[in-house]
């Protein structure tokens, strides 16, 4: 799907809500094509998951008690800053 993205897009970059593995792969995949990413991850997400996100190059939003409340809150910033929401 990034691929795919128009070059508009992929300069204004992707968000998404997740706890762990989508987040790892968007971010790793994201930081390969140079594309920004932002996860909103749940308070509940494991440290280790953030911290590899964040080697990858994204931004980490901890926001929400659950990956619904997450969701929620990426859906919003999406909206607000012309991010494209990435569904995980």
């Amino acid at each position: 799907m990034l691929m795919m993205m128009s070059p508009e897009q992929k300069h204004k970059g992707v968000i998404a809500a997740s706890a762990g593995n989508h987040a790892l792969a968007l971010s790793y995949h994201g930081q390969k094509l140079g594309i920004p990413v932002t996860v909103v991850m749940p308070i509940i997400a494991p440290i280790m998951k953030i911290t590899m996100c964040e080697q990858f190059g994204a931004n980490i939003i901890i926001k929400g008690a659950d990956i619904g409340e997450s969701k929620e809150q990426a859906l919003q910033l999406a909206k607000e800053n012309g991010l494209l929401y990435v569904n995980g």
